[in-house]
């Protein structure tokens, strides 16, 4: 999907004639969203390469790590790819490579997820894109929203690992923990994306502060955008010594649980396994032992069967088995 958009009096705003503006050039944005190759994208990225005579990255190169593929010039124009976060169709949040590409005051981003900052209309930075005079401008606005979701992620995620840590500590031993390592599981993904997208926007603001001013970026927005990032990334990376932490508390009961629970067995195998021995003892048909046919052997059976396993509870209790 191939969406463009132009400067109006009201400031940027999508166009009906989305391909019809990118073959021309006459767009500030254009924005390509492929969660699947189909014969439209490749005509709306045809005809953007035909405008800007530049090259559009393909899927393996949005998924390159080495920095060399992910922030460079060529043909006159800045190309960064950052991992962020985002949604693919219907599915769960996934970590994407994203790419901007910025020429003649024209930005073009490429991307197969749906990052929130993205869409205009619904995200807080959608008042600063409809403003931003070029493509510069946009991508700084983009930038800065993508910032705000990553924070909000991370409060969010912060907020519900602190709910569920009071959970955790007030369930018992014997409590069923699977539902617990369930979400820590999702909180700590959530808080391993957050993470990857902040590191790989750490980098790029490193590249666009250096490069960025030859094309229109502003530095003082950029500044500000690293400033946040480096903090937030602080923070993401307490939010997964914390997520570790709760999963290893969690286990640990669980681990609790089912000691309890083989604990209860052995119990049990102490107060029947030495009867059983008895009992099987006394069973066997030997022609001359001698308690069989007396009067007082079954009373001497039983009698063995109780004192075994009561001498094995009582040295299981001197040892502190339980």
């Amino acid at each position: 999907m191939l969406t463009a958009y132009v400067s109006t009096p009201l400031g940027l705003t999508a166009t009906a004639d989305a391909l019809g503006a990118a073959a021309s050039g006459r767009f500030v944005w254009a924005d390509l969203y492929a969660p699947a190759e189909t014969e439209s994208l490749a005509e709306a990225e045809a005809a953007i390469e035909a405008a800007l005579q530049l090259d559009v990255p393909t899927k393996l190169d949005r998924v390159a790590f080495e920095e060399s593929a992910r922030f460079y010039i060529e043909d006159g124009a800045l190309f960064l790819t950052a991992t962020l976060m985002g949604q693919r169709g219907e599915g769960a949040f996934v970590a994407d490579g994203v790419t901007f590409i910025l020429k003649e005051g024209k930005l073009v981003t490429v991307r197969s997820i749906a990052p929130r900052a993205f869409a205009i209309g619904e995200a807080r930075a959608s008042a600063r894109v409809r403003d931003a005079k070029d493509g510069g401008g946009v991508l700084a606005a983009l930038l800065d929203g993508v910032v705000e979701r990553s924070a909000d992620v991370l409060q969010e995620t912060t907020r519900a690992c602190n709910a569920l840590s009071a959970q955790i500590f007030v369930l018992n031993e014997r409590s069923d923990f699977r539902a617990v390592l369930k979400e820590l599981g999702r909180y700590g993904t959530m808080a391993a994306l957050t993470h990857e997208s902040l590191s790989s926007l750490s980098r790029l603001c490193a590249f666009v502060f250096a490069q960025g001013s030859k094309f229109g970026v502003p530095d003082a927005a950029i500044q500000a955008i690293e400033r946040d990032v480096r903090e937030l990334e602080r923070r993401a990376e307490s939010l997964q010594t914390h997520v570790e932490f709760l999963m290893e508390a969690a286990l640990g009961l669980t681990s609790a649980a089912q000691n309890a629970s083989l604990r209860t067995l052995a119990l049990a195998t102490i107060a029947l396994a030495p009867a059983t021995l008895i009992a099987s003892i006394f069973g066997m048909n030997f022609a001359h032992l001698g308690w069989l046919d007396r009067p007082w052997g079954p009373w001497a059976a039983g009698t063995l069967m109780l004192a075994a396993p009561g001498a094995l509870f009582a040295m299981a209790r001197w040892r502190r088995w339980f």
